[in-house]
Order: structure tokens, then sequence, then C-alpha cells
């Protein structure tokens, strides 16, 4: 009799076949990690079925009250590892038990900041160089060290909208100040596409200041450039995707000191949001900085401008009240 594949060999077989990031990885583990640990061990991949499936859905939103968003990401995930159970015969089952189990989800407000919270976010770390470069060695060391480092990271984020994944995946070669172009490859990119973006006259500075700092400590063109342990001298042997903790540690510390959620997403947000305030204007220029193949996605950054309703309204109003007036002065002439 064949064996039953176990939950730990069932999302490796899974990884093991697609070509996936590192991020993507971690994620269909603990996917399937949560949903391991909420059926218990007796249960293995092939006796799930769609009875399991809807109630872990009822767990998720009425237990645990999560967003459906959450949910649906859950349900995606395994979805795809039960397809290509399937698909490759891993064991017998006669449907996908999380085929058709997501909900509809409630479109939200994109997360943004206002310009005063980024401002005060920029004070903080202003005011964090300022003192290690005043104290030197005597500067204490946190999440927010070494400002400079992070005051670059911010840079970027802000003067560019990329994705955090795009900015740890930049390597030193990807930086072209001489011809004021970033070049961000296909391995960082959501949808796998390799673009450039402009450098603005305000990022410049801090791209040329890390390039120097990488340029001392011997990185080469390949080596990936936000590479903070590089910067501390902590640990200069890591894996490529070094980033996420100490960048979700800065991010974390940070809107503590601001008391406010600072986050790089958030970032890529206001500049989308800002500048598609005029999409007339600017819906193909901000389609082409957020790297997105489709307008549609572009198009959800689209707000309701109250002042510019208002003053339509204003204007609406005013010449109705002009017509009135006209018309009720001819009529007692």
């Amino acid at each position: 009799m064949k064996e039953k594949i176990t939950w730990s060999d069932f999302v490796e077989e899974y990884i093991l076949e697609k070509r996936l990031r590192t991020a993507s990885e971690w994620s269909y583990r603990k996917v399937c990690g949560n949903f391991y640990n909420y059926l218990g061990p007796s249960v293995l991949p092939v006796d799930v079925t769609r009875r399991h499936a809807l109630s872990w859905r009822k767990n998720v939103l009425k237990i645990e009250r999560r967003q459906e968003a959450t949910w649906n990401n859950k349900a995606s995930h395994m979805n795809a590892l039960y397809n290509y159970a399937m698909k490759r015969k891993l064991f017998e089952i006669k449907e996908n038990p999380f085929s058709e189990t997501k909900v509809k989800a409630g479109k939200k407000k994109k997360k943004t900041m206002r310009q005063t919270q980024i401002s005060h976010a920029y004070r903080v770390m202003e005011a964090r160089e300022e003192e290690e470069l005043r104290l030197g060695v005597l500067a204490s060391r946190n999440a927010l060290f070494p400002a400079w480092f992070w005051l670059t990271m911010l840079d970027t984020l802000y003067y560019t909208g990329m994705r955090q994944n795009q900015l740890l995946h930049l390597r030193v070669g990807d930086i072209f100040l001489d011809e004021n172009i970033i070049r961000l490859g296909n391995e960082g990119s959501k949808n796998h596409h390799e673009y450039a973006l402009p450098v603005v006259s305000y990022l410049k500075p801090r791209l040329e200041l890390i390039l120097k700092k990488a340029g001392e400590r011997g990185l080469k063109k390949n080596d990936l450039l936000f590479n903070i342990p590089v910067f501390t001298g902590k640990n200069e042997n890591i894996t490529e995707d070094m980033g996420s903790p100490p960048v979700r540690s800065f991010f974390r510390r940070l809107s503590r000191e601001c008391g406010f959620t600072v986050t790089s997403h958030r970032f890529r947000h206001t500049l989308a949001t800002e500048m598609m305030r005029r999409p007339e204007q600017n819906l193909y220029i901000t389609r082409n900085v957020l790297g997105h193949s489709s307008m549609v996605s572009t198009l959800e950054y689209v707000e309701r401008d109250l002042d510019a309703e208002r003053m339509v309204l204003e204007k609406q109003f005013a010449a109705l009240k002009r017509n009135k007036k006209i018309n009720s002065e001819d009529e007692e002439g």
C-alpha cells in the first residue's frame, strides 16, 4: 500500500516543482502549516474534504475574525497545492477541496501617509543621523542604526515608488547615476518584468553615498546594494533573502518612534495616490513608475477629490442661482 504523503512533503514537493521566490516559498509553508495546525496531526493531505476547507474558512473569518482578503490568500495557496497534487497524481482525490472557496472581499482604501507624517519620519531619522555623526562609536545601536543607510532606503522608496522586494534585489550595477536611471530586474518584480525608473535630483545624493560606501567595502557590480549587514559589519556571509528581518525591525522601530505606522508599501501607495490626483495627465506615467502590467491596477489609486467635487457643485449651483435670478427679473419686467 502506498504511504500517504505528509504535509511537509506535500508543500516541499510543490516548491521543488515550481520556480518560486524565497518569500513565496515562505508563504506556502506558512499557509500549509496554518492548515495543519487547524486540522491536527491525524488528517493528512489525502484525507482533506471540502468540508474541512469550508470549516477552516469559517474558523478564519468568524472565530479568528480575519479579513476576507486574508482568507482568500490562504485559499489561493491551498488551491494551487491541490491543483498540483491532482495534476501530478501525488494522491487520489476526486475534486480540489479548495476550489471556489474564496469570498467576496470589500474594496479597502489604499493605506497612505500624510505629508506631515512623512516629514516627521524623516525628522526622526535625520536626528538619529546627527546623533551618530556627533557621538561616533558611542552612538546607541538599535534597529535604526546606521541612520544614513535607512535614510537612503527611505529616499529610494519615497522618490521611486518601488516595492520593498525590488529594493532588496537591487545590485550595485543596477544604479546608473550618469544616466539618472535605476534598473529593476525581474527577480524582484511581482510580475517578473524588468524595467527602469528615473532618478530624481532629490534621490541622487543618497545613492551616491551608498555607492561610495559599497565601493569602500569591496562590493562588486553583481553584489546586493541594500545589504544592511555589509554596512554594520555584523555578518557579511549572508544569503540573498537576508533583507526582510532587519527591514521589518527598522519599520517596526520607526513606527514606534513616530507614533504611527510606517511601511515601505505606504510610501509606494502615497506616491501613486498623489500622482493619480490628476489621472488625465499622469495615468500612463504612474503605470510605468509602478511597473503595472494592467492599467486597471493603476486606476485603483484614483481617489475621490472632495475639494474638486465641491468646486464643481459650487459652479453648478452658482449658475442655477444666476439663471433663477435672471428668469425672475424677466418675469417682473
